[in-house]
């Protein structure tokens, strides 16, 4: 009998242990989920929408440039209905800003009063043009208007680095509440251990509940979900069925091999040992990579990598949780031209500038456009107009032979390259020969000031990789050539 009963005690303790791990373990994810939404909820959506204003006052300044060239009250209309439409954005965003932000109300109202005061600017602008005032109207645009576009920035990066140390607030919190939780199931790891002697039979038989709902859950995160186990090396523990299905592979050839966070592509931005940097700290490092299928197709997924800690807080091995977005990147073309659209370029542009500033290489930036494209619409008809903006993409597709050289539709006749280790010589000449190309192509084009062909205006900046700081800012270098380009017509402006 007293071997029975302290057969029962040490069985009971067992039980008690395993479902205290389970209470635990279900305490943290709960605490952990609660603090993701906050951070998604609040930070992050601030974030975003902060920076999309950013975003959308570039092109608002852009559109202004064209509102202070337009040569007819219809063009100043139509330039104007397009800041419309990006000042609606930013005001839709700040409704979203002023719902969620956590701190100062004065620091968003600080920004709106800024992004007001440029509405004033802007309709001054208009006024002048609408009254003939062309050269008071493009200094405004020149001078005034874009120091207020950068208090503007500026004002809303404040709202963002308020928002991100909000999201280092919130991760610190759920660390906080990890060390409560284990004081607190410890607390009652030792009371239950007491009462579960005197309900062992009920404590197995809850024990056998969650040992088959738990390997339910197991078999259908196996089946469904695309996870590997990494020691803290990067090895492979363990490898979903799910995940073996997307790789084309058994959990046999894997297991044992080193993962390389599934990257096998040298031209991913992305590589292993980026991923490391970040991971090794214990932080959570998540992007989207590009790899190659066993059979050659490029895949896209979102890779999200999560750092398990030992008692120490120190690094034992990694969660890789992917998601498959080839689809999402696939929609990355103009369906006009067959160029790259605005989204792609978005994605190129701050890959490029990072590989440019981690290889000391240059990176260039060019806008073009088409010379009095509305004139040519207006007279031929936008069956021909699109017939012209499809031959000027395959003069951009002829003239970029380089893997790492983009063009890409940005909009309406207003065209976008990238290139890459260029000097400003080097891009002189070659966007020359674009220029020269298009006006080769002798297009009809009765209807313009400059030539009897169709022609294209091109401003590009060059910049060094250790000198640049951000994209709005290559943007707005090149776009002020393209002004100064614009200003004479079948021009290039290299700065």
């Amino acid at each position: 009998m007293k071997n029975i009963s302290y057969i029962s005690l040490v069985f009971s303790l067992i039980i008690l242990l395993l479902i205290g791990q389970g209470i635990f373990s279900l305490s943290y994810l709960k605490t952990i989920a609660s603090h993701a939404e906050n951070l998604y909820k609040h930070p992050y959506s601030v974030s975003n929408a902060a920076r999309d204003i950013s975003i959308n006052l570039i092109s608002m300044h852009r559109y202004m440039k064209d509102v202070a060239l337009a040569e007819s009250e219809q063009k100043i209309r139509k330039a104007s209905s397009l800041v419309d439409e990006h000042e609606k954005q930013v005001l839709r965003n700040f409704d979203l800003i002023f719902d969620r932000y956590l701190g100062e109300r004065s620091d968003i109202q600080a920004a709106y009063k800024a992004f007001i005061d440029w509405k004033v600017i802007r309709d001054e602008v208009v006024f002048l043009k609408m009254t003939g005032k062309n050269r008071a109207a493009a200094d405004i645009t020149r001078h005034k208007g874009a120091d207020h576009v950068a208090l503007l920035n500026r004002e809303t990066q404040k709202l963002i680095d308020f928002a991100d140390n909000k999201a280092k607030s919130f991760l610190g919190n759920a660390v906080d509440a990890k060390n409560q939780a284990f004081t607190i199931i410890t607390i009652l790891l030792v009371t239950t251990v007491i009462a579960s002697i005197f309900s062992s039979y009920h404590a197995v038989h809850r024990l056998n509940s969650v040992q088959i709902d738990m390997k339910s859950r197991i078999h259908l995160i196996d089946q469904n979900i695309l996870m590997a186990k990494l020691d803290n090396n990067g090895v492979i523990r363990d490898i979903s069925n799910h995940l073996c299905r997307f790789l084309g592979v058994t959990k046999n050839e894997v297991i044992g091999q080193q993962a390389d966070f599934f990257i096998n592509d040298n031209r991913s931005e992305v590589q292993p040992e980026d991923i490391f940097k970040i991971a090794s700290t214990g932080k959570n490092w998540e992007g989207e990579i590009r790899r190659v299928s066993v059979d050659g197709v490029v895949q896209w997924i979102h890779s999200v990598v999560h750092p398990e800690l030992d008692k120490n807080y120190m690094v034992k091995g990694y969660t890789n949780i992917i998601h498959d977005v080839t689809d999402q990147e696939l929609s990355i073309t103009d369906t006009l031209t067959g160029l790259h659209n605005r989204r792609y370029f978005e994605k190129v542009i701050e890959k490029e500038m990072r590989i440019a500033n981690r290889n000391k290489t240059s990176i260039t930036f060019s806008v073009l456009d088409i010379d009095y494209f509305k004139k040519y619409n207006d007279h031929y008809g936008h069956p021909a107009g699109d017939s012209a903006l499809i031959k000027v993409a395959q003069v951009l597709k002829q003239s970029l032979r380089r893997p790492n050289d983009y063009a890409f539709r940005l909009g309406g006749e207003e065209f976008g390259i990238v290139i890459v280790d260029f000097n400003i010589e080097q891009t002189t000449e070659f966007l020359e020969t674009i220029r020269k190309r298009v006006e080769g192509l002798k297009i009809e084009h009765s209807e313009s000031d400059v030539c009897e062909y169709l022609t294209i205006s091109i401003g590009a900046h060059v910049n060094q990789g250790r000198n640049i700081s951000d994209s709005n800012q290559l943007y707005v270098e090149a776009d002020q050539a393209l002004y100064e380009a614009k200003n004479k017509r079948n021009h290039v402006v290299v700065t």
